[in-house]
């Protein structure tokens, strides 16, 4: 009976996960988007159900429906509309709608923490808190039946939508073949509003039951949606039930039993690498499916491209440029001689962030891979040179270079899955790759030396913050000089041409593998570099640092500010890390963030530092236009100051020479008449 407790327990579980990878399959089955926001969308909608019914004070039986049945489907229907269905009329690839996503997840979290402050609330419960007693002495609480029998009324309803419906057979003509689907004039964005409908109703509903078992805080349902892309990813994104059924069996039923196994004497390497699965078998199932499966299918377009995502190279160099370079050196340089000890460790923060933001611009910037596994490798790079330093006693410089160049092999590693895949697929296999460090390695105790935290020490001439601050600056530099040398002459061209069109770049010659795993490698090599330098700011490593969920809100960050920019990825930790300090707002770069990356179509130079750009464009073409008629209108009173003053001319009056010569012939000619006259007489 005490499996038969734990096979129970873990069913009412994974009935909700079950629920989410629905919805998740679902809207993308339909529209090809991945929601990446699916988990923020639940979170949302249980905030707002505590804002309805705790705040507001309207009773439980008309805020749940509103905030289940209207809200959380109104999401979807608005996020269709406003979002997504002008990506599909400019023909948006997988990626752009991937960076969608990642802007509504960022914009939902910046909400809930700039309104609710972020803090830890009393969740609203629809079900008591009551159990129930069954046959055979098992136990069943409310809550775990009320996942069970929503999942069931779920399934049913789809069931029967799917079977006996038109607007089922609709969904299916589109999900199955879009393009006969409009041949058979199906409104395609009627279908599209639906699936939305669906899959942010069945988000919503996922985050009010799991948030109501404990404590309301924004970031705990993130977490499951882990769980739910390993769902998706299990289901080839094509299958309900598949998705259903590993949600109970594999991380429901097959987790709780998991749970419950002890290793003996397991207290050494194996035992704690055992225990650390138990929690993370999701991970596992994630990472394992996107290897095995060698072809997933991609809705809606057939080659992955980014060559929108990221805006072509300018390699030219301006006066202008140069100067901008100039002063922005010339502050960074001053900087920490204005702040205060606090400012300056934020400062530093600043600094470890735009080296890791580099490594962003590397890889998709410069070469058209989508990577969210950089957490992943700057957690690598800072592990390993605290490992390095504290055990073999290395200098801190040594330990940061080894450190980056396991980080580099880490990334060559993942860069294997590149060669086959783009976009969408390979952004969840590094996501995925991040998750196994972060669980693995980073939280493994055994691994960190049997303490929860690394102790990491600065190099002994740069242990005040000041002197720190300007380690950290020359660590930048040269990352800067990497990634200018990256994307100049022979290599940057190649890197280029195979982020513009990779059937092209192989048509010339170009060795793909070898490029692709060499940016792998160099980006990892910048993000451990990065990681290093971050821990060393705070003297400590802990593995939350690194918590992989935050790749979703550094990429954002670098699209938004200008992904082919080396200077983009400067402006991205500056939002990131210094935006709220500045304005005093708490969760504005989150805001600017999702925004950014929701409207990023609809940018001037399609990201921040394309607005800059253009606008810096736009104002030096107006001083010029200004300053030429300036000059012109210069320039004419100078020569009208210069020209003496002169009498009115009569243009027709003749010379005084003419007027001689006119008298002279005048009467020459009269003389000439009379003596011909006399003469004629005579």
């Amino acid at each position: 009976m005490f499996y038969a407790q734990l096979i129970l327990t873990g069913l009412a579980r994974g009935a909700l996960l079950s629920l989410a990878g629905m919805g998740l399959v679902l809207t993308y089955r339909a529209t090809g988007v991945f929601n990446f926001a699916h988990g923020a969308i639940g979170v949302f909608v249980a905030y707002v159900l505590y804002a309805f019914s705790t705040q507001w004070g309207l009773p439980l039986v008309i805020a749940g429906p509103l905030a289940l049945l209207v809200v959380g489907p109104g999401i979807g229907v608005l996020l269709e509309r406003a979002v997504f269905r002008p990506l599909a009329r400019q023909g948006a690839t997988t990626t752009e709608k991937l960076v969608a996503t990642l802007g509504v997840f960022v914009l939902l979290l910046g909400v809930v923490i700039t309104v609710w402050s972020g803090s830890t609330r009393v969740p609203v419960k629809l079900v008591p808190a009551k159990h129930l007693s069954l046959p055979g002495s098992l136990d069943m609480g409310y809550d775990d039946l009320a996942n069970l029998i929503v999942l069931g009324i779920a399934c049913a309803g789809l069931w029967a939508l799917f079977r006996f419906t038109h607007l089922g057979t609709e969904i299916r003509a589109v999900v199955d073949r879009p393009e006969l689907a409009q041949l058979a004039s199906v409104n395609a964005n009627r279908v599209a509003a639906i699936a939305w409908a669906l899959g942010t109703g069945f988000a919503g509903i996922t985050g009010v039951l799991l948030l109501s078992r404990g404590a309301l805080e924004p970031i705990i349902l993130n977490l499951v949606m882990i769980e739910v892309f390993s769902l998706a990813v299990v289901a080839r994104l094509t299958s309900l039930p598949i998705a259903v059924g590993a949600g109970l069996l594999i991380l429901g039923a097959g987790q709780s039993l998991l749970g419950n196994v002890v290793i003996a004497n397991g207290n050494g390497f194996i035992g704690n690498s055992f225990d650390a699965l138990k929690p993370n078998l999701s991970v596992v199932v994630l990472f394992v499916a996107l290897l095995v499966y060698k072809r997933l299918d991609v809705v809606g377009e057939a080659a992955e491209r980014v060559q929108r995502l990221a805006a072509p190279i300018r390699t030219s160099r301006t006066v202008r440029s140069a100067v901008i370079g100039a002063i922005t050196a010339a502050a960074l340089v001053v900087l920490p001689l204005v702040l205060d000890n606090n400012d300056v460790e934020r400062a530093q923060s600043f600094l470890a962030f735009s080296v890791i933001f580099v490594s962003i611009v590397a890889v998709t910037g410069f070469s058209g891979q989508i990577t969210l596994g950089q957490a992943g490798y700057a957690g690598l790079g800072a592990w390993m040179a605290a490992r390095m330093g504290n055990a073999w006693d290395l200098p801190v410089i040594v330990a940061m270079i080894l450190g980056a160049i396991v980080a580099m092999a880490a990334g060559i590693l993942t860069g294997y899955p590149a060669l086959r895949r783009r976009g969408l697929f390979l952004a969840l296999t590094t996501l995925a790759f991040a998750l196994l460090i972060f669980r693995f390695v980073l939280q493994n105790k055994e691994f960190a030396g049997g303490s929860d935290a690394l102790l990491i020490a600065r190099p002994e001439w740069f242990t005040g913050p000041v002197a720190f601050y300007y380690f950290e600056l020359g660590w930048l530099a040269l990352m800067f000089l990497l990634a200018r040398n990256l994307r100049s002459g022979r290599l940057g061209r190649a890197l280029g041409a195979m982020r513009d069109s990779e059937d092209g770049a192989r048509s010339i010659g170009i060795d793909l593998r070898a490029y692709k795993l060499f940016i792998f490698g160099a980006s990892a090599f910048i993000a451990g570099i990065g990681g290093a330098l971050f821990v060393q700011r705070a003297g400590v490593l802990e593995a939350e640092q690194f918590f992989p969920l935050n790749n979703l809100f550094w990429f954002a960050a670098v699209v938004v500010a200008g992904v082919s920019s080396i200077p983009g990825a400067l402006l991205a930790a500056f939002i990131w890390v210094m935006l709220d300090i500045v304005s005093g707002v708490d969760g504005l770069s989150q805001l600017v963030i999702g925004a950014g990356a929701l409207t990023l179509g609809r940018l001037p130079g399609g990201s921040l530092i394309g607005v800059i750009r253009t606008l810096s464009d736009r104002l030096e073409a107006s001083a010029r236009t200004t300053f030429r008629a300036a000059r012109q209108q210069q320039i004419e009173a100078r020569e009208k100051a210069d020209l003496p003053e002169l009498e009115p001319v009569d243009v027709y009056a003749p010379s005084e020479f003419a007027s001689k010569v006119m008298t002279a012939n005048g009467r020459s000619s009269t003389r000439t008449a009379g003596e011909r006259q006399r003469g004629g007489t005579r």
